[in-house]
């Protein structure tokens, strides 16, 4: 809590800074617990339950402490068009816990994660921070039972991404040369200042 408050201090004074205040309470802590709401709280001079209602009303803040392996599925649309939603009802049912709970010996967990721009490894979770993906769903059983059994999964194989070839385009020969007839706008006659 001590290193909170100090990186804290660094933060401006302005009641702006709330969001950031608990991610960083969040990055450092791993949670946001009464105590820090209470310290951002007199940082930025706001009551604490202004802060509370933010650290309430974004699902990706935590209120209870870590547990040892977080599972953090991700609720992008990518993940979700691609079977996102059956990789979290698995993660739930192997676990025994919902999403956004930890499991009664606090070994697990499974929260909700916003969409980081890993798309191409959709459907995807991050364990302990780290992506896992694209899953399928024989794929996502396995690693939460691994997880269950206390396997670590730094050595998860990751499936190739098949990436569709893109289709070159000579814009100088569709379009024609910016210096020839036409720009390379293809609009002939208009000069590159757009007159």
């Amino acid at each position: 809590m001590e290193r909170f408050a100090g990186l804290l201090q660094q933060l401006p004074r302005q009641q702006g800074e709330m969001l950031r205040a608990l991610h960083l309470a969040q990055e450092e802590l791993g949670w946001i617990s009464r105590d820090a709401i209470r310290l951002i709280a007199r940082h930025l001079r706001v009551s604490e339950a202004q802060v509370y209602g933010p650290a309430t009303f974004y699902a990706e803040f935590r209120h209870s402490p870590p547990p040892k392996t977080l599972v953090t599925w991700c609720s992008g649309p990518s993940c979700r068009v691609v079977g996102g939603d059956r990789v979290r009802r698995i993660f739930e049912a192997e676990f025994g816990c919902r999403l956004g709970e930890n499991t009664a010996d606090d070994e697990l967990g499974l929260w909700l994660g916003q969409c980081n721009g890993t798309c191409e490894q959709a459907p995807m979770v991050w364990v302990n921070g780290r992506v896992v993906g694209p899953l399928t769903m024989v794929e996502s059983v396995k690693l939460a039972r691994r997880l269950k059994a206390g396997d670590d999964v730094i050595e998860w194989p990751q499936r190739p991404i098949k990436i569709a070839p893109a289709t070159f385009v000579d814009a100088e020969a569709t379009y024609g040369s910016a210096h020839g007839p036409g720009n390379a706008h293809g609009h002939e006659g208009v000069e590159e200042s757009g007159r």
